[in-house]
């Protein structure tokens, strides 16, 4: 604590021994929530705004559950969002990119003030928008009465971040599709084709559908995939419909170190770690990061496996 808040904090009839306790329990709060996210490093700075660009030590991943936040292209530029009374809005910093929900993000610092948590996000892969393809960076801060974190009362912030951003792999971090029309289940391709019309959004095919299986983009191009139908859309609007005759095969693809791209015959599709659902056939999968050797594979995908890729990236 600085001598000015001390001071200040006396003068309110604070005592030295309660001062103390307080920034001590803050301090234990934070940890304990540094833990638990694990945090990734990057370059040097506050939220990692100085340094070297690359991730230097990557972390956990949390997932967003609930949306109304904004992350920014521009790492200077850093979009800050705020969480009061379970309510977000935008505050400062470039308002690029509204952040989806399910969308997964690196923990790159936690900070717990007087009556703040505050909390660094860089998206875990390459999210397209209209001008580029880029991680998205962004911070929530999540605001508390100034007693809750003098108490370091964790049941309570806990409750409050969950509504929003839970580690992967919880029970919480995996939020139910949105629910399909009656007459087409997203669980199986509409029985008639022309349900999927040229010149849909990806809005009107969600709502005919339901949620994807998958979902990637490169450039002006996206890809939706359903069981038994991938879904192109062409700057926005739907472009194509292929039929698949058979099942999709997850194949599951992690790095050494973590955050580096995929690339699916040639087109970035995701960053790791990541799992991938194709069509049985051969593809080239290219796993590649700043500073490192770039690693390739040519892999068969064959219908009822599980493939496993791990790319131990070199200098």
């Amino acid at each position: 604590m600085s001598l000015q808040a001390l001071l200040i904090a006396l003068l309110f009839g604070a005592s030295l021994p309660a001062v103390a306790q307080d920034q001590g329990r803050r301090i234990e709060l934070e940890e304990s929530l540094q833990s638990r996210y694990r945090l990734t490093t990057l370059g040097g700075g506050v939220m990692g705004l100085h340094g070297e660009n690359n991730i230097r030590k990557a972390g956990g991943v949390v997932v967003l559950l609930s949306e109304g936040l904004y992350g920014s292209y521009d790492r200077s530029k850093l979009a800050s969002n705020a969480v009061r009374d379970g309510k977000a809005s935008f505050f400062s910093g470039d308002k690029d990119m509204p952040l989806a929900r399910g969308e997964k993000f690196y923990v790159t610092a936690i900070h717990v003030g007087t009556g703040a948590v505050t909390m660094g996000l860089l998206s875990a892969r390459m999210i397209p928008g209209n001008t580029k393809n880029a991680q998205v960076w962004a911070s929530v801060n999540f605001f508390f009465s100034k007693d809750t974190l003098a108490q370091g009362d964790i049941g309570k912030v806990y409750a409050v971040i969950d509504q929003w951003l839970v580690p992967e792999g919880t029970p919480a971090a995996s939020p139910p599709p949105a629910p399909p029309t009656p007459a087409v289940p997203a669980a199986a391709p509409p029985s008639n084709p022309v349900d999927l019309t040229p010149g849909m959004s990806r809005d009107d095919i969600v709502r005919a559908l339901g949620a994807p299986v998958q979902e990637t983009g490169f450039g002006d191009h996206r890809w939706m995939t359903y069981p038994g139908m991938t879904v192109t859309l062409q700057q926005g609007k739907l472009a194509s419909v292929e039929r698949n005759s058979q099942p999709l095969v997850p194949v599951k693809i992690s790095s050494d170190p973590d955050g580096a791209d995929v690339f699916l015959d040639g087109n970035f599709v995701s960053s790791t770690p990541t799992v991938l659902r194709l069509q049985p056939g051969t593809y080239k999968i290219a796993v590649k990061l700043s500073g490192f050797k770039d690693w390739e594979r040519d892999t068969k995908v064959l219908q009822g496996a599980e493939v496993n890729l791990h790319a131990k990236l070199t200098k």
